[in-house]
C-alpha cells in the first residue's frame, strides 16, 4: 500500500518529500522459497519486498539508509524431513551479533516458526543479514501455499525506527531452571540500552511513557528428564500482567523459542520483570554456545518507547477451534488508544505506519496443524500466514508479525484455520496469570510525527 500523502496529486513536491521524511524507515521483508540448512552457517534469502522505506533489500542483503535505532524480528518457518534443530541469528555488516541466536527442535515432520528478534543502534549503509544452520540434514526453512488462506513464506522479516532515547536488548547466558512456583528471570547481559537500567532482570524504566516489550525465552532442558511445560509472563512493579502469560511443551529434551509481548503505560521509575514456572521435571531457559555461531541466551528481552498515542494490547480467554478460516474473538481490550476493537474486528482511526504482532497459544487434544494470519478490510494479506504442528496434546506460541502502511478507518482480523482437533487454546493456571488463546499487540510506530493529511475534495 501508499500513503495518501504521496498519492494526493495536489501536493506540492516539496510537500511530499516532508511528508515522506516524517514516515521514519521501515520494512516488510519475506521469502517464497524454501530453503534448505546445513551444518555450516548460511544466509537467509528474502526474495520479497511487501513494504518499505529507507531500506534496500538485495535478497537477503538488507541496507539501513537512515541512521538510529530500530526493532528487527525474523520469523522463520521451519521444518523438514528429519530429525534435529535448526538455529537463526543475525548479522551486522558480515559479522555475527552476539547473543543474537535462538534454536528449535524438528520432530517427525514437524512444523513451527523460529524466532529471533532484538533493538539496536545502525549507522546509515550498515547491512544486516539472517543466518541459520541445521544440526542434521533435511531440515531447514520451508515455505508453502496451503489449500485455506494464504502463502505460508519460510521467512517473515519485520524492521523498524524507535525512540533513540528509550529501549534496551537484554539476555542472559545462565541456564535457568523452572520450578511449580513462580520464578522472576535473571538477565546478567544488556546487550543495549538507553533511558533503561538492568539490575539481573530488574529493568527500571527512566522514562514515563507507552512501551513496546517482547521476551524470547529459549525453553528446553535443564536437567534429567526435560518432560512438561514452561509458562513465561511480565511483571510490573512486582504485580503480574494480566493475560501475558505464555506456554511451551518441551518433551525429550526439546528446545524452542517462548514468545510473550505487551504495550502498557509505565510510570518513570517503574520496574518491569519477567517471571517463569514450570511443570515436569528438568524444564526450564536454555543457554548454549554453538561452535562458529552467535551464543543462544536462555532469554532475549527487547523494549522500546512508544513515538505516538496510536496502540492497542488485545487479547482473548476463548478456546476457538475452527476447521474452516475463521476470524478470531479477541472480547478483551487490555490497553488501547486511538485503536477501536470490536470482539476481534479492530478499526484503525489514525493512518500512518503500524507493526502488528499475533501469538496465539496453540494446542488441543489431537494431533494436527494450526495457521493464522491477517485480514484487512476482509482481504488476507499476503505472506502474512505462519504454522504449527500440535502433537499429542502439545502447546507451543504461533506468531505472525508485520509492519506496514494503514489508513484511518482501515479494519484488522486475525485468521485461523486447523486440521486435527486443535486450535487456539486459553488456559487459567493457579497463581499465575490466565494464558490467552490470543495475544494480539498493535503499535504506530510513526506516531511521535504528524498524522497524514486529509485527501482534499
Amino acid at each position: 500500500m501508499t500513503l495518501r500523502a504521496i498519492l494526493v496529486a495536489t501536493l506540492c513536491t516539496a510537500a511530499i518529500h516532508a511528508q515522506q521524511a516524517d514516515l521514519g524507515s521501515y520494512a516488510q521483508l519475506s521469502s517464497t522459497q524454501s530453503q534448505p540448512a546445513n551444518t555450516t552457517p548460511k544466509v537467509v534469502t528474502l526474495n520479497q519486498t511487501d513494504g518499505a522505506s529507507g531500506f534496500e533489500n538485495q535478497n537477503g542483503a538488507i541496507t539501513f539508509k537512515t541512521p538510529g535505532t530500530y526493532f528487527v524480528i525474523a520469523a522463520g518457518q521451519i521444518g523438514g524431513t528429519g530429525n534435529g534443530t535448526v538455529r537463526l541469528w543475525m548479522r551486522q555488516n558480515g559479522t555475527d551479533i552476539g547473543n543474537s541466536n535462538t534454536e528449535q527442535t524438528i520432530a517427525g515432520g514437524s512444523t513451527s516458526v523460529i524466532v529471533c528478534q532484538g533493538v539496536g543502534e545502525f549507522k546509515a549503509g550498515d547491512k544486516l543479514e539472517l543466518a541459520f544452520s541445521a544440526s542434521t540434514e533435511g531440515l531447514g526453512l520451508v515455505a508453502s501455499k496451503p489449500a485455506k488462506g494464504p502463502a505460508v513464506p519460510s521467512m517473515i522479516f519485520s524492521a523498524f525506527q524507535v525512540d533513540s532515547n528509550s529501549f534496551g536488548q537484554l539476555s542472559s547466558s545462565e541456564n535457568q531452571a523452572a520450578a511449580t512456583s513462580p520464578k522472576v528471570i535473571g538477565l546478567n547481559s544488556t546487550d543495549a540500552a538507553k533511558g533503561l537500567e538492568n539490575d539481573r532482570g530488574s529493568v527500571s524504566l527512566k522514562n514515563a511513557g507507552v512501551y513496546f516489550v517482547i521476551a524470547a525465552a529459549q525453553a528446553g532442558a535443564t536437567g534429567t528428564g526435560g518432560n512438561g511445560s514452561v509458562r513465561l509472563w511480565m511483571r510490573q512493579n512486582g504485580t503480574d500482567i494480566g493475560n501475558s502469560n505464555t506456554e511451551q511443551s518441551i518433551a525429550n529434551g526439546s528446545t524452542a523459542v517462548l514468545v510473550c509481548q505487551g504495550i502498557g503505560a509505565f510510570a518513570a521509575g517503574d520496574k518491569l520483570q519477567l517471571a517463569m514456572a514450570g511443570k515436569g521435571a528438568g524444564t526450564g531457559i536454555v543457554a548454549s554456545s554453538p561452535k562458529g555461531e552467535s551464543g543462544i541466551p536462555s532469554m532475549i528481552l527487547s523494549a522500546f518507547k512508544v513515538a505516538g498515542n496510536a496502540y492497542a494490547q488485545l487479547s482473548t480467554g476463548k478456546t476457538q477451534i475452527s476447521a474452516e478460516p475463521k476470524a478470531i474473538t479477541l472480547e478483551s481490550t487490555d490497553a488501547a488508544s486511538e485503536i477501536d476493537n470490536s470482539d476481534g474486528t479492530i478499526t484503525i482511526k489514525q493512518s500512518g505506519v503500524y507493526f502488528l504482532i499475533a501469538a496465539g497459544q496453540v494446542g488441543g487434544s489431537g494431533n494436527g496443524t494450526v495457521q493464522l494470519w491477517l485480514r484487512q478490510n476482509g482481504a488476507d494479506v499476503d505472506n502474512s500466514n505462519a504454522e504449527q504442528t500440535v502433537t499429542n496434546g502439545s502447546t507451543s506460541v504461533l506468531v505472525s508479525q508485520g509492519v506496514m502502511t494503514l489508513q484511518a478507518g482501515d479494519k484488522l482480523q486475525l485468521m485461523q484455520c486447523a486440521k486435527g482437533d486443535v486450535g487456539m487454546i486459553a488456559s487459567t493456571p493457579s497463581g499465575e496469570p490466565a494464558i490467552p488463546s490470543m495475544i494480539l499487540s498493535i503499535v504506530r510506530v510513526d506516531s511521535g510525527l504528524r498524522d497524514l493529511p486529509a485527501t482534499p475534495k
